[in-house]
């Protein structure tokens, strides 16, 4: 065997291992966060036990503040903002469509009375300095202030540290949850529960702290009407905006928990949208990720930028195993025609 020959051969073998090598890199990661994104089991979970396919759903909408991120997002009448308002009428339409497919004999609720057929929440953000102190009796620090509705930790599992997560049926609204980042900045300590801080000039119980691990970013979450009546209360009333409603809806086929939440959306038109409407079930499928087109001019939650950057890193690690297939595919053609060159001379 010639000297070259031996050294096409050691080539071929080292850009070979090296293609395979790096799709099965590809492969690693694609479903190492696939697994790390917990919504995409969310509605799963939430039917499980049922004979209905379930679909978890979102629109994002838009707001305005007046002056930066420490100004509530405030509605705006122009067709891209949702109120509480019209979250209740969205609401009644996704129940009619539910009861409607129930008159006409498909099967969308086979569970008694708990869970419902399907369930909902919302939410809005903004930046603030939160006092470790009630009445401002102690250190000040910034924080991301999410204020929520609705059952958020069915579309957002969280990792409890101590206590538990906000109620809807609680006579004191001014409760409030510490993610990790938030209880060891104040406090220096996860035992926070029963302690009062203030935030937005109103002084709140810790009744939970989460962990979240994908950022050190402080974070705390508040019930949706404290947001309402800090907002009434400003020296110029905003009716504070909905960034975000998410639900998870009996699927009757294919994308029509997509279809449904969208046409409950009022004023909605697909071919321009003014909302941002997202099929969470199934969005991290490799084909889904590259359907999903990047938004433009939306003011996202934590959730979505993360859920963006995972489609992202799908997409890159899809690329990237075509390319080592097209290399590897390359090799293998090549190599047989070397072989069979080699042969007849």
């Amino acid at each position: 065997m010639s000297k070259s020959v031996k050294v096409t051969k050691y080539l071929f073998v080292f850009l070979t291992c090296a293609a395979v090598f790096l799709m099965a890199a590809c492969v690693i990661t694609g479903f190492a966060v696939f697994m790390s994104r917990p919504e995409r089991k969310t509605a799963a979970i939430w039917g499980a036990g049922s004979n209905s396919g379930y679909a978890h759903v979102a629109v994002y909408a838009k707001g305005a503040r007046a002056s930066g991120d420490g100004s509530p997002l405030a509605y705006t009448d122009d067709g891209s903002s949702l109120s509480v308002a019209d979250i209740e009428g969205i609401r009644s339409s996704l129940q009619g469509v539910i009861n409607q497919a129930a008159r006409s004999g498909k099967k969308t609720k086979d569970k008694a009375a708990t869970p419902p057929a399907w369930t909902d929440c919302y939410c809005s953000c903004l930046k603030g300095m939160v006092n470790s102190g009630s009445m401002n009796s102690g250190e000040l620090f910034e924080s991301d202030i999410y204020a929520v509705s609705g059952a958020f930790t069915s579309m957002h599992p969280l990792e409890f540290m101590t206590g538990g997560f906000l109620t809807s049926d609680t006579t004191d609204k001014y409760q409030v949850v510490l993610n990790d980042a938030a209880s060891w900045s104040m406090f220096r300590s996860y035992d926070v529960i029963g302690k009062r801080i203030c935030i937005l000039g109103e002084d709140y119980t810790i009744i939970g702290v989460v962990r979240e691990h994908e950022d050190n970013s402080s974070r705390v979450y508040i019930s949706f009407e404290c947001l309402e009546k800090f907002c009434s209360k400003l020296e110029e009333p905003v009716i504070p905006a909905v960034m975000s409603y998410e639900a998870i809806l009996p699927e009757q086929s294919s994308k029509s928990a997509h279809f449904d939440l969208s046409g409950a959306i009022p004023g909605y038109n697909i071919s321009s949208p003014s909302y941002r409407v997202v099929r969470i079930t199934g969005r991290y499928n490799v084909i889904n990720v590259f359907k999903d087109k990047a938004p433009s001019a939306f003011e996202l939650p934590y959730w979505e930028e993360r859920a963006l950057k995972a489609e992202a890193d799908i997409k890159t690690a899809a690329m990237v195993f075509a390319f080592g297939l097209v290399m590897l595919s390359g090799l293998v053609i090549g190599k047989a025609f070397s072989d069979r060159s080699y042969k007849v001379a």
